[in-house]
């Protein structure tokens, strides 16, 4: 192999892929062309002798690995075939199928996704009397996804819970019958690896001896599960090469350890670090306003973004009397950026939290333009797909009792909760599966013994037909022979229309399935756990004709001409948990720098003025810090170098004056007036001028007519465009200076 694949590279891009040999930490600000040397590494380790077997190259989205192994095939040519390019899930379920027999599990083990841990955690919380309207199942849920994302089990919660015995009982069962349906969660894919090459150093030096040279992507965003992994396999050789910026490190609540970045070269002495700053994606004014909240992190690598691209467009606020009113300035600058020629795809919405998408869906759909909305309902999680892929797990795994128990009454069979419980009394009084304990009681000849019998020899007749028949016609043959299609199309409803349409949809999704060299079962088994591994980000949509809406968290890795940041203040972006943990605070600066960074031409950040209390009473707002740590010359309309007031805002009017503004509010026509342009906090009452331009959260848009009076509290006269003249006093009328 002798192509060249440094050429076109910066100066620290090709120190990253040339550095082939030890321990290597290369720090990757955003937009920096981290994939583009993760590739170029692994075609080097190629050209240098490299056997493509040999090499492991890990990151945390289907999408990711696929792009990876794509552009390194585009390099390499068929080379990359042999590669082990994957997620971190992925290639544990791989190693697992081979070896998880040295943990007392079969090989065609299932993944339960998060639906599948409820219901199994509903049946024990049952089975124990738990009053789950006390202890919801996703509470018991999350505690055992935390204790598992630290490689803690059962017993190592009595310390951190002393008094809630309840979750070492529960946390305990979950395991044992985890371990009976021959059935794993996400998190153990990745801690039963763990366990494996901690209890059997044979296997471990098996994959040391497969894997001379690992690399790791968005190694920021790694738990101490998938740490003590890649140590694990890194030990025999050092040859470890993580890619990441300990800046983008947003997913401490999936149990993300920024220290793991943060102390690389503790763990690695020997280490070489390559910083990648220079950026190709963003505009300088973007970059320097992202990187002037970051910088004030204690908890950080020092590093500076910076590009060779034009200064580019100024940074524009939008201020809205309300959340209603932001939204709709958001969406009439938006029809002006379209009316230029920007295409909707190349716009994106980013919002710290999911339920601040509400009033901009509202604003889309009263101006009839498309939005996309990441993070919707996926479609494999829809109950017709679920129900369909259930039945196959079934087949694949017929001690699966999760999946028999989604099922087997789907459609309806007269096998109700009396009979389920019967059944699993039954199961547990024989030692067997539920399949097995349905098949002791089909021999009954009541309306139910019937049943039973009917699903077994259904269930069986599937088995043999998965080794004849393609994926996809098996889809077919269960959705027809189960009766569900029937139950569906005898609805005649536009909904069961639609959800036939999702079974067709799956069949053909199926019938699509990778490995394609793999046959009957062995093929069925691997569709199954790319569906079971499919992350919620491989699911943005192709085509760009959609306004693309979604928080923060889903942004990540991804980019857009034009980015709003709506809702920036206080309480919401940073969110009001960071209000007393300094480290919470931290990643909310992160997750600033991330939603800012996806910007490659223009960037608006926008905030409400007033937002509706959980009592229906607007409350004003608090401007966010980050919007003060934001020099003012990089905005749009600034007069210079003056920065916005980091004075609190008074959180209430004095009774006297808040009477006075519900009494103006009935005044007709008194509706806020959209505007463009920068708000800024007055420093001080001497801001108000006479011919300054001002907004008022009730009045909207107005021009100081006179100022007298104290000059500490002036008394203003006030124009406004809409409300007419008024008398106000500038410390209580919560005026802001519009330039």
């Amino acid at each position: 192999m002798n192509g060249d694949f440094v050429s076109d590279l910066n100066k620290e891009q090709r120190e990253a892929v040339l550095a082939t040999e030890g321990p290597l930490l290369i720090l990757a600000g955003a937009g920096s062309g981290k994939t583009r040397v993760l590739t170029c590494r692994i075609a080097q380790l190629l050209k240098n002798g490299v056997r493509p077997e040999n090499i492991l190259a890990v990151t945390f989205t289907n999408k990711a690995a696929e792009e990876m192994r794509s552009r390194v095939a585009a390099l390499v040519g068929n080379d990359a075939k042999k590669l082990w390019v994957s997620t971190f899930h992925s290639s544990c379920a791989r190693i697992l199928r081979m070896e998880a027999k040295h943990l007392g599990y079969q090989s065609n083990y299932v993944i339960y996704d998060d639906d599948d841990q409820i219901r199994l955690l509903k049946t024990i919380l049952a089975d124990f009397r738990i009053d789950k309207k006390m202890h919801p199942p996703k509470k018991f849920r999350g505690q055992i996804d935390r204790a598992k994302n630290k490689l803690r089990g059962p017993e190592s919660l009595k310390d951190e819970h002393p008094s809630g015995a309840n979750i070492l009982r529960v946390y305990q069962e979950y395991e044992d019958r985890m371990k009976a349906a021959n059935a794993m969660d996400f998190n153990d894919l990745v801690n039963n690896v763990v366990k494996l090459f901690q209890t059997c150093p044979e296997v471990l030096e098996r994959w040391q001896s497969r894997f001379h040279y690992i690399l790791v992507d968005e190694y920021q965003d790694t738990n101490k599960a998938q740490f003590e992994l890649i140590r694990a396999l890194a030990r025999a050789r050092e040859n470890i090469a993580v890619v990441g910026d300990d800046d983008q490190s947003i997913y401490s609540f999936r149990g993300a350890d920024i220290s793991n970045i943060l102390s690389f070269e503790k763990h690695y002495p020997k280490a070489k670090v390559v910083l990648l700053e220079q950026n190709y994606r963003s505009t300088s004014r973007i970059l320097k306003a992202a990187m002037a909240v970051v910088k004030n992190n204690n908890d950080r690598k020092e590093k500076e973004l910076w590009t060779q691209a034009d200064e580019g467009e100024f940074v524009r606020l939008i201020v809205g009397a309300d959340e209603d009113h932001e939204s709709q300035q958001i969406i009439e600058e938006v029809q002006r950026l379209m009316a230029s020629g920007v295409k909707a795809g190349e716009i994106a919405m980013i919002y710290r939290t999911n339920s601040h998408s509400r009033p901009l869906e509202q604003a889309l759909g009263r101006r009839r333009i498309p939005y996309v909305l990441v993070g919707a309902r996926r479609f494999y999680e829809r109950r017709e797909v679920k129900d369909i892929l259930a039945y196959l797990k079934l087949v694949v795994n017929p001690v699966d009792n999760m999946s028999l128990l989604r099922v087997i009454n789907v459609p309806r069979r007269g096998v109700g909760p009396k009979a389920v419980e019967n059944l699993r009394a039954r199961g547990a009084e024989i030692g067997e599966s539920l399949l097995v304990a349905l098949k002791s009681l089909q021999s009954d000849r009541t309306k139910l013994g019937r049943s039973y019998r009917d699903f077994s020899q259904l269930v069986e007749r599937w088995q043999e037909a998965a080794l004849q028949v393609s994926p996809g016609e098996l889809v077919s043959m269960i959705a027809e022979e189960s009766g569900y299609a029937a139950a569906l199309r005898a609805e005649e409803s536009d909904e069961a229309k639609g959800r036939l349409q999702n079974i067709e949809e799956l069949s053909r999704d199926v019938a699509d399935v990778e490995h394609s060299d793999l046959k009957g079962l062995e093929r069925l088994q691997a569709y199954l756990d790319r569906v079971s591994l499919s992350a919620q980000s491989d699911d943005l949509p192709a085509e760009g004709g959609r306004i693309t809406l979604m928080t923060t968290h889903l942004a990540k890795g991804l980019e857009y001409k034009v980015v709003f940041v709506v809702g920036m203040v206080e309480g919401v972006f940073p969110h009001s948990r960071s209000a007393t943990l300094e480290r919470e605070l931290e990643e909310e600066r992160r997750l600033a720098y991330v939603a800012f960074t996806r910007a490659m031409e223009r960037l608006y950040l926008t905030r409400p003025r007033r937002r509706r209390s959980y009592s229906g009473a607007y409350e004003p707002t608090v401007i966010s810090r980050f919007l003060n740590e934001i020099p003012s010359e990089l905005f749009h309309g600034s007069t210079g170098p003056r920065r916005r007031s980091t004075a609190p805002i008074p959180e209430r009017f004095n009774d006297r004056m808040a009477n006075f503004l519900a009494k103006q509010q009935q005044v007709q026509g008194s509706k806020p007036s959209t505007f463009n342009g920068t708000v800024l906090e007055p420093e001080s009452p001497s801001d108000f001028k006479t011919g300054t331009r001002v907004l008022h959260p009730v009045f909207g848009q107005g021009q100081i007519q006179q100022v007298s009076g104290s000059p500490n509290n002036p008394r203003l006269v006030v124009h406004f465009q809409q409300a007419g003249r008024k008398s106000l006093l500038a410390r209580y009328a919560k005026l802001e200076i519009l330039l």
